[in-house]
């Protein structure tokens, strides 16, 4: 859960339930008490230059190395 929640406070996504948007964001659904695995992060792709968010998942998955 700890390396989950590094990686999404550097990752260029807006932390929040998507609810059909054109922005990518990503969540940590175990924090709202879904059966998922504590580790789990989900991400929903939005709109953006898929380089742009490959370079940010990228950046922010380098720095928990």
């Amino acid at each position: 859960a700890d390396t989950a929640e590094r990686f999404l406070a550097r990752a260029p996504l807006a932390q929040t339930t998507s609810f059909g948007g054109v922005h990518s964001s990503a969540e940590r659904r175990a924090r709202w008490g879904d059966a998922v695995p504590p580790g789990f992060v989900r991400l929903s792709v939005g709109c953006e230059p898929a380089g742009e968010l490959w370079r940010g998942i990228a950046a922010a998955l380098d720095a928990l190395a």
